[in-house]
């Protein structure tokens, strides 16, 4: 069965969709965790949520907010590697060097 601290992630995880999606979504979670769901928690996730989106469309917004409640739980099951962890924390850098990058061109430029 899933943890409380697992639960509760997941759960404020929902409550940050968008008000059209939530009540849909957190229904769904409601229904799945009645199934009493096994181990790998975000595989039973998947295959509990595609049962209700539409898979005929190419794409739907609720497809979206199910994955998003899948990558949580992947994201707190499956540990990430070293690498994983190394590719994050690299990216994160990069991004602020990118920012700070392009507010130092913005002034300089403003200055000419």
């Amino acid at each position: 069965m899933l943890d409380d601290s697992l639960l509760r992630t997941v759960e404020e995880t929902i409550e940050r969709f968008p008000v059209a999606h939530r009540d849909t979504i957190l229904k769904i979670w409601n229904d799945w965790l009645d199934t009493n769901p096994q181990d790998p928690f975000y595989a039973s996730w998947s295959d509990f949520s595609s049962q209700h989106d539409d898979q005929e469309a190419l794409y739907t917004e609720t497809r979206v907010f199910l994955k998003k409640v899948a990558n949580e739980l992947r994201e707190r099951e499956v540990p990430r590697t070293s690498w994983q962890k190394i590719a994050k924390a690299l990216a994160a850098a990069a991004s602020v060097l990118l920012v700070v990058f392009l507010a130092l061109s913005r002034a300089f430029h403003a200055e000419e």
